[in-house]
């Protein structure tokens, strides 16, 4: 079996690499592969919403005939409070997984080639764009066994946000938007909140409370807020690490408000 990462890419603030989770391809199943950030101290990239200012990072595939990549899973990110701005993203060792579909005729015996052109901005004080084409050959085979970063692929995945059991709206109040949650177990008082969609509220920490049985975030609203989204998506983190995705509906009517 090969060795299920290709040749790291590396400047002084960040090294990426394409790796895999299992060392071969196993056809009519799914292979995890991800694109691994080595972070320099203080360093940062980003998440789907970047906040306020950034960019969220980009994964291109050139996969063989048959081959299918979903999209990235996003782990719960970080918040970066850097002077009057809120960002959100990865620092430290971070993986962004992504599942590839492997086809059910893909010939055992045979390799297959992997190519993912990645492009991202790192920040700290000043942001640097970066981009790298990444190569990965795998065999297929009968079975798979753990690649090396086996571990950094279980910390994504329990990192992942787990759908949300509870209700949930959101509503106008006066220039602040509160997303209510109902139901039995709620988190006593989330650690954190983040928004997936952008340009509704500020990126600032929500105002949290536990009004009438129910769980109340409040958030400023963006100034570039025009429609209440239907639904709104957000993660909320507990400090136990463990985190969420919440789906939102509007009560109000799909109209512009200023």
């Amino acid at each position: 079996m090969s060795i299920a990462h290709a040749t790291a890419v590396a400047d002084e603030h960040l090294e990426v690499e394409l790796v895999g989770a299992r060392d071969a391809l196993v056809p009519g199943q799914t292979a995890w592969l991800g694109l691994r950030l080595k972070h320099a101290p203080q360093w940062h990239t980003y998440w789907i919403n970047p906040g306020d200012s950034g960019l969220p990072t980009k994964l291109a595939w050139t996969l063989p005939a048959g081959y299918a990549a979903g999209g990235i899973a996003w782990p719960a990110p970080k918040r970066f409070d850097l002077g009057e701005l809120t960002n959100f993203g990865y620092d430290g060792e971070a993986l962004l997984p992504v599942p590839i579909k492997v086809p059910a005729d893909a010939a055992i015996g045979t390799r297959a080639h992997l190519a993912l052109e990645a492009k991202w901005l790192v920040c700290h004080e000043e942001c640097i764009p970066g981009k790298a084409t990444l190569v990965l050959d795998l065999p297929i085979a009968q079975t798979a066994a753990d690649a090396p970063y086996r571990q950094l692929f279980t910390d994504a995945y329990t990192a992942q946000p787990q759908p949300a059991p509870w209700p949930a709206q959101i509503r106008l109040a006066g220039g602040r938007i509160e997303i209510a949650v109902r139901g039995t177990d709620l988190p006593a008082a989330p650690h954190d909140v983040f928004p997936v969609q952008t340009r509704v509220v500020a990126n600032a920490p929500p105002h949290i409370e536990t009004r009438n049985g129910e769980l109340v975030i409040s958030f400023a609203k963006s100034d570039y807020f025009t429609t209440m989204p239907k639904p709104f998506d957000l993660v909320l983190l507990d400090r136990s690490a463990r985190s969420w995705l919440l789906h939102a509906d509007s009560t109000e009517p799909s109209t512009t408000h200023r």
